[in-house]
């Protein structure tokens, strides 16, 4: 069970990161939300939610911003754990990328979550015995071509994750990953908007349990915040309906 802790999630306003902090409130937790908007999560700031959620409109490539999540969104309070949904994926051909493209991708999907884990590790910020979970995915074990920038951010975040989880050991602090496969998200719809049926086809027929649902992937990220997991740290947990063992 997880109920009465307190959560920052980052990406929290679309895809898994929206899924979850519904979850996490419908749990008894209370939730930081952080995102570029928050349109999809109004209702959250009403009725049975309301006392429980506070949401923080951030671009999450301005690091000077990052303080006053802390300073300001927590109000004295700790926080027991920290998800970092938040995340980009590009398909690009090695040709055409560029400095820039790489430096992008590893920004949102690798900077910004250090970032966040460096504030959220401070005593002051955080419980000892807290979790934190970084989406990593499938790809940063197996890669795939024409996604060299965004197979390695999904690399660099495991490296972040086994370095991290000794560093914070003696606050019993425990920091995993999750490797998704292909989930119905908005950024899985807009992939599949821009290639073929006959290719979509094949990305769904890679996965032998199909691809999966963000109410597929929410209770593993749930078990990994609560106390349940307090002697587990340093892991990569796949969840890709099978996609990795072929």
């Amino acid at each position: 069970m997880i109920v009465n802790k307190n959560i920052l999630v980052s990406g929290a306003t679309s895809g898994l990161g929206l899924s979850l902090t519904e979850f996490l409130l419908k749990n008894g937790c209370k939730v930081i939300a952080l995102g570029r908007n928050d349109s999809n999560i109004k209702l959250f700031q009403k009725g049975l939610y309301k006392n429980n959620y506070r949401f923080v409109s951030i671009d999450l490539v301005n690091f000077e911003q990052y303080k006053d999540v802390f300073e300001v969104a927590l109000k004295g309070e700790k926080l027991d754990g920290f998800v970092h949904c938040a995340g980009i994926e590009e398909t690009l051909p090695l040709t055409l990328y560029n400095p820039k493209n790489i430096f992008d991708i590893f920004n949102i999907n690798v900077f910004s979550g250090i970032e966040l884990l460096r504030y959220f590790s401070k005593k002051k910020y955080s419980n000892d015995g807290s979790s934190v979970v970084f989406f990593s995915s499938v790809m940063g074990e197996l890669g795939q071509p024409g996604k060299i920038g965004y197979c390695a951010t999904k690399s660099a975040v495991l490296g972040v994750v086994r370095s991290a989880a000794l560093e914070l050991s003696k606050r019993k602090i425990r920091v995993n990953a999750i490797s998704p496969g292909v989930v119905n998200t908005p950024m899985t719809q807009k992939l599949f908007s821009q290639i073929d049926e006959i290719n979509v086809e094949r990305i769904i027929k890679m996965h032998p349990l199909g691809i999966g649902e963000v109410d597929d992937v929410t209770p593993l990220i749930a078990f990994l915040l609560s106390d349940g997991s307090k002697w587990i740290t340093g892991q990569n947990f796949k969840i890709d309906g099978g996609y990795s063992i072929q």
